[in-house]
């Protein structure tokens, strides 16, 4: 099976990269020219890996990250993040969302590939199974073992009866966005403060010092 890959930029030549790089016998792709779209086309798609610029029309690549974070069903889909050559990223919204790398564009088709490779790689790895009751039990109980395992194992989300994509949905989801990456603005904004309060009070104790042995 091919591995699902979903781009989102809003340039065509970009795009068209993208395509060219990823060889066909190995790689499926989808292309979205802003945010909005690209959002549209998972729940029909499912891709293994998300390319996603920061910089869209109508919803960008940070809104597009924390929607993926927000959604347990897309856990295991690679997310890479794509700056321009004079573009200089929001570090507090790219640290509020997760991601699995920035690519700085324009990329050498070979290293992003290898790049998206790795990505999907590390979100395919599962925890290794137990072998001994499935290969080394008595006659007759492997198969009971592996049915019992087999059992205890959860069935994969229902992304099939997703609800109609209308302004409802959508605004939703913009609202949904909006709060997590406010959420953790003020998490980073209060952390900043609680540094540069600590360290304006050891500045104050420094001087104050300095103060007080040039008056002895």
């Amino acid at each position: 099976m091919n591995t699902k890959v979903l781009l989102a930029d809003a340039s065509p030549l970009v795009r068209k990269a993208v395509e060219a790089a990823f060889p066909s016998s190995e790689f499926e792709i989808r292309t979205a020219p802003d945010g909005l779209a690209a959002v549209r086309l998972l729940p029909e798609y499912s891709p293994d890996a998300v390319l996603a610029a920061l910089t869209l029309p109508g919803m960008d690549g940070y809104e597009v990250a924390a929607f993926l974070g927000s959604q347990p069903v897309y856990r295991s889909t690679a997310l890479l993040l794509l700056k321009g050559s004079f573009e200089t990223p929001d570090m507090a919204k790219l640290s509020a969302v997760k991601h699995d790398g920035l690519v700085q564009k324009p990329f050498d088709g070979e290293t992003l590939l290898l790049q998206v490779r790795e990505a999907v790689d590390r979100k395919r790895e599962l925890p290794s199974l137990p072998e001994d009751p499935f290969f080394e039990a008595p006659s007759g109980k492997a198969s009971v073992a592996a049915d019992t395992a087999a059992a205890s194992i959860p069935e994969p989300p229902d992304t099939g009866n997703l609800p109609e994509w209308t302004d409802s949905v959508e605004q939703k989801i913009r609202d949904l966005i909006r709060q997590e990456i406010l959420r953790n603005q003020s998490e980073m904004e209060d952390r900043a403060r609680d540094i540069v309060s600590t360290e304006f009070k050891k500045v104050l104790v420094a001087e104050l010092k300095a103060v007080d042995e040039k008056r002895r």
